[in-house]
Parts: structure tokens; sequence; C-alpha cells
């Protein structure tokens, strides 16, 4: 499906054009794109429509920064899942990694890549087919994704590196003030590098929306039951970890101070088992992101640790006897 993306990141540049005062009604239609299906967590747009939108944006601003512009106006959240991904890790460099991990899902054309070096960290940037990115998509993913971890670790950042494939622009560019270093072009490849101390910083934020939802699920799974009771959590530890991939019965056990023998025999004891409780809390977080309405199944099926989003829509049948879809209906 790489000739289709989710319309999350057009959603995104969709709202900084807003910001920085294009006519965005004009560059929709320019591009072919109903509004109608931004506003479908769950539509796929053409990439060629996607790849339009950009230029009739570049055509209306009259700027060839346009793409780094758009990185600054666009507002934390706008990216649901991959905001709230990079902003909960337990160290910036580690959410940055769910981030590379979960970006196919935005865009399948493009790759991050992670690669730890002695003094930095660098997320190299690259097309899935191997061939060289435009500059718009360089400019705005790495200016993105600075401005996330700007944001995540609630302190100015600098860029400890920065480069792009393509030549140094005629005329110059606020790129060295965007990125707080002066970038090498005409380089091997695309990347963003963070220096160590900034990579290992923990997070924790908090922020509306997802986190919100989110934030509430986990409280509720931690308080549902009074005093030191088990069950409760240990669905709290499941939930905690539950970003990408489902945390195992180990990483369970070490939430919880335990070794996985013991809470395997403790959770036996009380008639459940780690996979039971595990598909519990996929069930109920589930359906939360769900009626939360604005993030697609297949985001839902990956933050849920699903290899597959079939996988996750025979389980959900299972849990609740209907579709994902249709339960999202159903509670419109």
């Amino acid at each position: 499906m790489a000739d289709l993306v989710l319309p999350v990141a057009t959603r995104a540049v969709v709202e900084a054009c807003r910001r920085l005062g294009l006519d965005t009604g004009r560059l929709l239609a320019e591009a072919g794109i109903e509004p109608a299906s931004l506003a479908d967590p769950d539509a796929r747009l053409p990439t060629a429509r996607a790849d339009a939108l950009w230029e009739a944006a570049y055509r209306a601003a009259r700027s060839e920064h346009l793409a780094l512009e758009a990185a600054e106006a666009t507002p934390f959240g706008a990216f649901r899942v991959l905001d709230y991904l990079g902003a909960t890790g337990p160290t910036l460099g580690e959410g940055i990694r769910l981030v590379a991990r979960y970006f196919p899902l935005v865009d399948p054309r493009g790759r991050l890549h992670v690669e730890e070096r002695p003094r930095a960290a660098a997320i190299r940037f690259t097309a899935a087919a191997g061939v060289e990115l435009p500059r718009p998509a360089q400019e705005y993913t790495l200016a993105v994704l600075l401005g996330r971890a700007r944001h995540a670790a609630a302190r100015p950042l600098r860029a400890a590196a920065v480069a792009f494939t393509f030549p140094r622009p005629a005329g110059g560019g606020p790129h060295a003030r965007v990125f707080g270093v002066e970038p090498r072009f005409e380089a091997p490849a695309a990347e963003l590098c963070l220096a160590r101390d900034d990579w290992e910083r923990p997070t924790g934020m908090t922020d509306p929306g997802l986190f919100a939802v989110l934030g509430e699920h986990l409280r509720a799974l931690a308080g549902g039951a009074a005093g030191d009771d088990l069950l409760s959590r240990a669905r709290g530890a499941i939930a905690a970890d539950l970003r990408g991939q489902a945390p195992t019965l180990a990483a369970t056990a070490r939430r919880l101070a335990l070794s996985a023998r013991t809470l395997q025999r403790r959770l036996e004891a009380a008639g459940t088992s780690h996979a039971r409780l595990l598909a519990e809390v996929r069930r109920a977080r589930a359906e939360a992101l769900l009626r939360a309405g604005d993030v697609s199944v297949a985001e839902v099926s990956w933050l849920l640790g699903f290899s597959e989003q079939s996988a996750f829509t025979r389980a959900f049948r299972r849990w609740t006897g209907r579709a994902p879809t249709a339960f999202r209906a159903a509670e419109r």
C-alpha cells in the first residue's frame, strides 16, 4: 500500500498551512482532496494527492523554505500517535525509537533509522525504495522531529548535527536558526543528530488529546481496586508498557519489582495469567482509542502491539463480537 497513506500527515500539513495564513480550502481543492477524507482517521489518501498538496502550498506561499516554516507551525498534538510515542518513552531516545518503528504507518515510502554513536545518536531518514527523498520531505520531517524532541524534553534543544542530501540553497535559509546548527548539504543521507545527554534525558510530560485518553485509561486500570491489589497493579504495569509492542511477563514483573516466576505463580493463584490480563488491557485500551475517534484502526492495532491489523481485527471480534470499524461507528 505504498501508493496510499494515512491522512494524519496531510492533516498536520493542512493545519500548519492554515496557521501560516494560506487558504487551505483552495489548497485541498487544487490537490483533489476532499476535506471529509482528512476527518476520517481510517481513510487512505493516494500519495500523488498528498504530494500535490505540498506542490499547491509551495505555489501559494511562494517561499522555497515552506517546509521549515510549516514544521515550525505544526502544533504539538497534530501527529496524534507520533507525538504521544515521542513524549512518553522513559527517555527521549527511547521515545524516538518508538517513533521510528511507527513511522511507516504515517508514510510507507519513508523510514527512520536510529544509529547510536559514542557522543550522539543519529536519526537517519531514507526512502523505502532507495530513491532520494525530495527536499521538502527531508526538511519537514527532520524539523518536526527536533520540535517534538524539544517539546518532550521541556527545554531548548539544538541538534548536534543535521545533514541533507540536496545542495545548499542559493540564497541561504533559516536552517541554522531552526536546527540550532549549520547543516551539512549534499550529504550521503538526510539525518538529525542529538547529543548523548539529550538522547538519554528522561521524559514524562503530559498533554491534551490522546495523552488524556490513555492517561485516564492507565489511571483507571491502576486504581481499579483498593489497596495493594496485584491484579490491578499488573494491569496498570501492562498498560504503561503498551506502546507499539506487547509487554512480556518479564517486563511486567520488573515493573512490579517481582521475579517473572513469582508473578506467574501469584497470577495463577488468583485464577488468571499474564496473557489473560494482557488481553483485558488490550480490549479496554482498544475501546478507549476507538471511542476517541481520531486514531485510525491501523494505529490502534500498532499501539496495542499487534504485528498485523488483521490480527487485531480478529482479536477484537473475539472480545466484542464486532469489527473495530463497526464498534467505532456504533459509538459515534
